[in-house]
């Protein structure tokens, strides 16, 4: 008897169906990749062998493998395979298991219906040689990708000087504590100062002494003195200085920025973007940024005017004006 199983792997390799005379033929098909969830185990793509029993037609296939291989004519090649047929027919009639080497194997259910049950050695799927199944467990965490900032036309926000903000705090918050200090004084002024009248000649500490008694030392020094004069010491010098720090304030040169790139070469680009359509534009290059102007101007209240003017356009809402001292 013929080990049939191995010429008919042989011919699934490269064959898609197989048919043996008098027996039944072998379809391949196409089989995706399989994963099982079970085991977490990933299999290659393969062929998944079916057998029908209809296919027992003679197409030469078979016969024509076994006499090249064993060196003999067709007629007897096609004897060797109808004996092994019939060797395995009466096999399975005595209610054996007929077993072809790398294909399955073959038995009568108990409703003498003949079943097949593929146990194949090997993928038969040329395409998937070299491959082999693998296991690989699920991952218990999954990182999120790491987000790329990009840096190029982003307005970069002013940085605030904390030393001037304290010396205009400085300058501020002891005027406001004095316009605070005045209704009270004057009210205490109102409520606690007893008329006198001052003969035009007699110094003032001589009418204290006879109008207040002499244990009320506080109350003489507040009439003695001029409270307005004393609050207020120094006052003009002080709206002076406040002036000139506002004067200063408003000097310097005042840029109206399009665009702040890390590129010089975009920079450069947009600069002649900006001369193109009417600008006397420039590079500023500072804190590692070139900045891209569209004007300059020496008093802030003008840059400001031009930049309502400028951001009025549509393709210039995001301009912004940036300070640099003189």
């Amino acid at each position: 008897m013929l080990d049939l199983g191995q010429y008919i792997v042989q011919l699934l390799l490269s064959h898609d169906c197989v048919i043996v005379p008098g027996f039944g033929g072998f379809v391949a098909n196409y089989q995706d990749a399989v994963h099982n969830e079970s085991s977490h185990t990933f299999y290659p793509p393969s062929k998944k062998i079916v057998f029908n029993s209809s296919l027992s037609h003679n197409d030469g296939l078979l016969i024509n493998s076994v006499a090249e291989q064993l060196g003999v004519g067709y007629d007897e090649a096609a004897q060797l395979v109808a004996q092994s047929v019939d060797e395995a027919w009466v096999l399975l009639e005595k209610g054996s298991t007929l077993k072809l080497e790398g294909i399955g194997f073959f038995r009568y259910s108990d409703d003498s219906t003949l079943t097949f049950e593929p146990q194949l050695t090997e993928n038969l799927l040329t395409e998937s040689y070299g491959l082999c199944s693998f296991r690989f467990p699920p991952l218990s965490y999954q990182s999120q990708p790491e987000k790329v900032i990009n840096n190029d036309n982003i307005r970069k926000m002013p940085v605030i000087d904390t030393k001037k903000v304290l010396r205009y705090a400085a300058v501020v918050v002891p005027i406001a504590v004095l316009v605070g200090i005045i209704p009270i004084y004057r009210q205490y002024q109102q409520t606690e100062t007893v008329p006198v009248s001052m003969p035009v000649n007699q110094p003032i500490e001589d009418t204290i002494s006879a109008t207040i008694p002499a244990q009320s030392v506080d109350y003489a020094i507040e009439a003695s003195t001029d409270k307005r004069a004393a609050l207020f010491y120094n006052e003009t010098a002080t709206q002076t200085t406040q002036v000139q720090k506002n004067k200063r304030a408003q000097s310097g040169i005042f840029y109206i920025i399009g665009g702040s790139f890390k590129d010089r070469a975009n920079a450069e680009k947009y600069v002649k973007k900006y001369k193109k359509a009417g600008f006397d534009s420039e590079i500023i290059e500072t804190d590692n940024l070139y900045r891209v102007s569209l004007g300059v101007y020496g008093d802030k209240v003008i840059a400001l005017h031009e930049l309502r003017r400028i951001r009025a356009k549509e393709d210039y809402s995001n301009a912004w004006l940036y300070t640099k001292a003189d």
